[in-house]
């Protein structure tokens, strides 16, 4: 009786270990790993677009609070 259980549990251990290294064999394929730096430049990418956002509405908006028209400027430097 002792043998079998541990025959038993010797194959529920095998088929865990097993599981679990080929769910960590998926997460470390080469697709996966392209999927997630996808993700991370996409990211970083959405990122900088609200920061330029962020940045031409503050400008916009100190120009407005100083007074500075934006059409002038720009012809004075042409």
């Amino acid at each position: 009786m002792k043998r079998i259980f541990w025959l038993v549990v010797g194959i529920a251990v095998g088929v865990y270990a097993v599981t679990r290294l080929k769910k960590r064999a998926q997460v470390l394929a080469p697709e996966s790993l392209q999927e997630s730096a996808a993700k991370v430049a996409a990211a970083i990418r959405h990122f900088g677009d609200e920061v330029r956002e962020g940045m031409a509405e503050r400008e916009t908006e100190l120009r407005d609070a100083l007074g500075i028209d934006t059409k002038t400027t720009r012809e004075d430097y042409r």
